[in-house]
């Protein structure tokens, strides 16, 4: 291999490896939701802040071994004036996915426009009355 092309090979190595560095650094820019370094988190949804309509599911994901003891969904941004849906959620099996679908007969039709807020309170089943809650909002268009 010639000088020339060893100095273009070389050139493109680095640029490569800059390349995977600065997606590194870019993809940590967004920290993970608080509410993920919960115990017995693992996901919600929608997640906090999103945009979404007004007939979107709200869930969150718990690890094994946790179960929902409250679910409220309040027309505010700060969880003002909750609405307990907690007895219309959906448990998906071996998944611990606590999921509430607004529709009619049930307390909630549709989420509201502008801001809503999500209260969950959840247990580890281990460890019997000590009660642990979720927050989040996020906005209907």
């Amino acid at each position: 291999m010639g000088r020339k092309q060893y100095l273009i090979f070389a050139a493109l190595l680095i640029a490569g490896i800059g390349m995977f560095v600065g997606a590194g650094l870019i993809g940590r820019s967004n920290p993970p939701d608080a509410a993920l370094r919960i115990p017995g988190v693992e996901a919600l949804t929608p997640e906090r802040g999103d945009e979404v309509l007004q007939q979107q599911q709200v869930s969150i994901d718990l690890e094994p071994g946790f179960v929902v003891r409250s679910f409220t969904i309040s027309p505010d941004a700060r969880c003002l004036s909750p609405v307990e849906v907690v007895d219309f959620v959906r448990v998906t099996g071996g998944l611990n996915i606590y999921v509430y679908q607004p529709d009619e007969g049930k307390p909630i039709i549709a989420l509201a426009p502008d801001n809503n807020c999500v209260r969950v309170v959840f247990e580890d089943i281990q460890r019997p009355g000590e009660l642990q809650e979720v927050e989040w909002a996020f906005t209907v268009n």
